[in-house]
């Protein structure tokens, strides 16, 4: 906005207008300064992060298959070697982990639909023949 200062009085207005301008100006810049600080709290990041995972649409289901892959990957070498010593244990063990991860993890869909089958038979009702 442009004054034509004319007098002192036109002076004193236009200068008192803009310091008024930049009191509001170092205000909202203390509160948009506020929030952001605010915003990179990590709570608040991992919240902002999840949200983001939750609307991407495959990242989800790519999570879940991986945590899944490696999550039967790590059981199975824990069920077959446990904490066996020797280096030939440790490797064969990380490669059945690695492989078995692998594999769940491209096999989920098959996977769950088979475990809901099998749950599903396990608690049908069974009717009686007469």
């Amino acid at each position: 906005m442009k004054m034509q200062i004319k007098s002192s009085a036109d002076l004193s207005a236009a200068i008192a207008e803009l310091e008024a301008r930049e009191a509001m100006e170092k205000q909202q810049l203390v509160q948009h300064f506020h929030a952001f600080t605010h915003s990179l709290t990590p709570l608040n990041l991992l919240k902002s992060t999840f949200a983001k995972v939750k609307e991407s649409p495959g990242i989800t289901g790519t999570l879940v298959k991986a945590g899944l892959g490696i999550g039967v990957g790590l059981l199975s070498k824990k069920l077959v070697y446990g904490s066996a010593p020797g280096i030939v244990r440790k490797v064969v063990g990380s490669a059945i982990e690695m492989s078995l991860a692998g594999l769940v993890a491209k096999k989920t869909d098959t996977i769950k639909s088979t475990g809901a089958k099998l749950i599903r038979n396990l608690f049908r009702s069974k009717t009686i023949k007469a």
